[in-house]
């Protein structure tokens, strides 16, 4: 890493985004990109591991809707952490914040943020738990 945070390529950490929607994911890929984030992106949760495993470089955040088929967001992330401790998480939800955090599923280095969002909340959001 660079001064101010940035690797030398000018970006400011690699976002892993898992969204079975192709629309909302592109778009999502395209405010953090927009925002000097490098991306990789994921149709759902067995894409993102494979992804993952794919790629040595690291993963900064892990930035998953919590509803998929096949694979939740949550199941995602637990086997994600096993593989790379230390990864943050931050859960994307169409549901109330508040169902969540009584879920349990937060706590530290897991977030939660709920659709829709704007780009600068989701950018704030991503650079902040990125530079915790």
């Amino acid at each position: 890493m660079g001064p101010g945070g940035l690797d030398k390529g000018g970006r400011s950490g690699t976002v892993l985004v898992a969204e079975d929607s192709d629309v909302v994911r592109d778009v999502i890929a395209r405010m953090l990109e927009d925002d000097g984030f490098a991306v990789l992106q994921a149709s759902g949760g067995e894409e993102a591991l494979s992804i993952s495993r794919r790629n040595d470089a690291p993963i900064d955040l892990l930035l998953t809707d919590i509803v998929m088929p096949e694979m939740s967001g949550v199941e995602l992330a637990d086997r994600l952490e096993k593989e790379r401790p230390g990864l943050r998480i931050l859960f994307m939800t169409g549901y109330a914040e508040e169902v969540v955090v009584n879920e349990g599923i937060l706590g530290k280095r897991r977030e939660c943020i709920g659709k829709p969002f704007s780009r600068e909340e989701i950018t704030k959001r991503v650079r902040k738990i990125i530079s915790l």
